[in-house]
């Protein structure tokens, strides 16, 4: 695993509510708790080519944002709604656990809030959040294709 994802996020790794992550299946073949990870690793190896090359990006917000940017998807009143409902309604209960049961930040609740871009027309206000964006993107079509 990235060291990244271990420093910054081995509170979220330990949490009952990622543990719970492992039984919702995600993109047919995965779980939200194996997507986020992987979303994780692959926003870091794009934050950490983006500083090297001048930027100054929170990695600690990138990988918070990945690890929970689909939480909302463990909510049982999210799980029964149709996909397309899924896609406006996990981000929303994903933000509200992310500031409640993990104190998160106002950049990582943007992340997450914003993460469904461009389904959902506002996007993200940082580049943390748009790192998360093009992550997940890549990582779906890997898991779809797979």
């Amino acid at each position: 695993m990235n060291i990244n994802i271990t420093k910054y996020g081995s509170d979220i790794l330990a949490s009952d509510r990622f543990r719970q992550a492992y039984g919702v299946t995600h993109h047919y073949r995965s779980t939200v708790a194996e997507h986020s990870l992987h979303v994780a690793g692959e926003a870091c190896r794009i934050a950490g080519w983006l500083n090297r090359h001048g930027f100054s990006i929170s990695c600690e917000d990138v990988v918070r944002g990945s690890l929970l940017h689909d939480i909302g998807m463990t909510d049982s009143r999210v799980a029964e709604c149709r996909p397309w409902r899924k896609a406006y309604a996990h981000p929303r209960r994903g933000t509200d656990i992310a500031g409640s049961e993990y104190r998160e930040n106002a950049v990582v609740q943007n992340t997450i809030r914003r993460h469904m871009w461009p389904i959902c027309v506002i996007p993200p206000r940082h580049i943390s959040g748009w790192i998360v964006v093009a992550a997940d993107k890549i990582c779906s079509i890997r898991e779809i294709a797979a």
